[in-house]
């Protein structure tokens, strides 16, 4: 079916529903007409952008009958596009157009219907959200349960873009934004700030079924009013400079700022100094001269940020982590570690490495071109700290060799993928056992055929020397093939090791591997300490998940034992 037939039929489909089409309005499809079915009366727009139907068709709402006035939810932006179906639930079938519109609007109908006739209202308070918003979002960065005095604070996030509000308590804008901003507008530039009154309600915005949205300083007294807290308008309009005041009310359902903008008439000492006190009074007796603009907050606390992409798996706040090796497993997996929560809510993940970027990491590293030269602990831990707000990491440009005996915490991970190194922090780990930390070794095997997670946590378990207690022997678990090559290149200055070609995806495959392990630890349940997953088939063997058992001829577990 080409492009005509489909317009074609698209056409005749909505013309049999009393839709006319409107050649003014857009360069797409775009029909007008009019819904009257089970009691329902509305005039609605359709309009089909997207012929393939990849996205659904625009249905908006241009009048509503009977029901004028009535709050609506499902409804989206100041030209109230109906929320029908959510992106990514339906597929829609470019194969019929003329069927597919009209299954479309008949989900719009029944969507309409339902708010119109009041069937919808728990619905307005779960997307109330999306209602409130008008001016740009606004970030909150606010400990559970804060209420009081806040302020906004102007932050430059970026040397490209325009500084970005940020809602704190008052003086607790966390370091990390404080750093990021000087780094994007000068060593001694500090965040614009702006004081706002923050509000907490216990229950959800827009459950109350009553009154528009505030636009004037009389709606959004009246909004203040029906939620139980029209005492803190005054407390919001007494503090401040300037023509603009904030208050923000923190709900379950949503996080509402409004930015209320004082007349220039009132820009005068007499009103801004002499007379302040005096001047929410003034306001209060003009409210609809006063411009209320709605702000929706958008949180960036911690707890927002690292658990919630986790679902009901823990995060790994609040635990110390060293990680070893910031090469082409650890600079990935550093990054997702922090994702996941690592150095939040008094944690700290440690980076320790004592090599700096050179060139030639550029191909499988996660930093880039700009950190060349710096070594690369550093290198990750600021590039985390510039990406990601709170967390508390340290990166320590030092031989781990020189540190195994002293380390401590909660979880070490070994990434350097040397078995040399290794062999080494397994052999103090199980020798100072339980006085060590649980240790998790994350390894590529040969060029890329398979990746290895080991989690060596107590003497039930192998440890890492169990894999090949003989160094000259045989491992108990052969990955590669026989007739695998593992190539190994020169590095071009003398002095250099050798290295492993690989593509980069089995370094992040790696990376997410022992990322999914030190989650399941943090769980509680490791289940399988001993994994496997082959990257490449042709040269790697299988191995099943497993609880490696203890090797007799273990050298390391022996010298536990004595």
């Amino acid at each position: 079916m080409d492009e005509q037939e489909v317009l074609r039929t698209i056409d005749a489909a909505l013309r049999q529903e009393g839709f006319k089409k409107d050649w003014s309005q857009s360069a797409h499809p775009y029909y007008v007409g009019r819904i009257e079915r089970h009691g329902l009366e509305a005039e609605v727009s359709i309009e089909v952008p997207d012929l393939d139907f990849v996205d659904p068709p625009v249905i908006k709402l241009l009048s509503r009958g009977k029901a004028e006035g009535k709050r609506t939810p499902h409804l989206l932006g100041p030209d109230d596009m109906v929320c029908y179906v959510a992106k990514g639930a339906m597929v829609l079938d470019r194969y019929d157009p003329g069927g597919t519109v009209l299954q479309c609007l008949k989900l719009a109908e029944k969507v309409l219907g339902d708010g119109l006739r009041g069937r919808s209202d728990l619905d307005y308070a779960d997307e109330f959200s999306q209602y409130w918003a008008a001016g740009p979002s606004i970030l909150v960065d606010l400990p559970e349960g804060f209420r009081g005095d806040g302020e906004i604070f102007y932050v430059g996030l970026s040397r490209r873009a325009k500084d970005k509000l940020v809602l704190a308590p008052k003086d607790g804008l966390p370091p990390s934004l404080k750093a990021l901003h000087a780094a994007n507008r000068g060593i001694k530039a500090t965040p614009e700030i702006a004081p706002c009154r923050i509000v907490r309600v216990d229950r959800d915005l827009g459950a109350d079924r009553g009154g528009a949205l505030p636009r004037n300083l009389r709606g959004f007294a009246a909004f203040l009013d029906r939620i139980g807290v029209a005492h803190e308008l005054k407390l919001a309009l007494e503090v401040g400079t300037g023509l603009t005041r904030w208050i923000a009310i923190c709900a379950p359902n949503a996080i509402c700022l409004a930015e209320i903008k004082i007349p220039k008439r009132f820009d005068r000492p007499e009103f801004m100094k002499s007379r302040k006190s005096a001047l929410p009074k003034l306001l209060l007796d003009r409210t609809e001269d006063v411009a209320v603009e709605r702000h929706l907050g958008s949180p960036i606390d911690e707890r927002f940020l690292y658990q919630r992409n986790l679902g009901t798996v823990p995060s790994l706040a609040g635990k110390n982590i060293i990680l070893i090796g910031c090469g082409t497993i650890g600079g990935f997996l550093a990054y997702n570690l922090a994702q996941s929560g690592a150095g939040s809510l008094g944690g700290c993940l440690t980076l320790i490495d004592s090599d700096r970027l050179s060139p030639a990491n550029l191909g499988r590293h996660i930093l880039g071109m700009s950190f060349l030269g710096q070594n690369k602990a550093d290198g990750c831990a600021e590039y985390i700290r510039e990406q990601l707000p709170h967390l508390a990491v340290d990166g320590r440009p030092v031989d781990a060799t020189a540190i195994l005996k002293s380390l401590s915490g909660d979880l070490v991970i070994d990434a350097t993928g040397e078995e040399p190194f290794s062999i080494a922090l397994n052999h103090h780990a199980v020798s100072q056992r339980p006085n060590y930390p649980p240790v998790l070794h994350a390894w590529i095997v040969g060029n890329g055929g398979a990746a290895q997670v080991l989690l060596c946590d107590g003497p039930e378990h192998g440890c890492f020397k169990c894999q090949k207690p003989k160094l000259a022997g045989e491992p108990r678990y052969r990955v590669m093939r026989p007739d695998s090559d593992n190539e190994l290149l020169r590095n071009p200055a003398c002095g250099d090791g050798l290295y492993a070609p690989f593509p980069v995806s089995a370094s992040m495959s790696a990376a997410a591997f022992a990322l999914d392990l030190v989650l399941a630890w943090n769980s509680g349940d490791p289940r399988h300490r001993y994994r496997t997953r082959v990257l490449d088939p042709d040269r790697s063997f299988q191995i099943k998940d497993m609880n490696l058992t203890p090797a007799p001829e273990c050298p390391a577990c022996q010298t536990r034992a004595q």
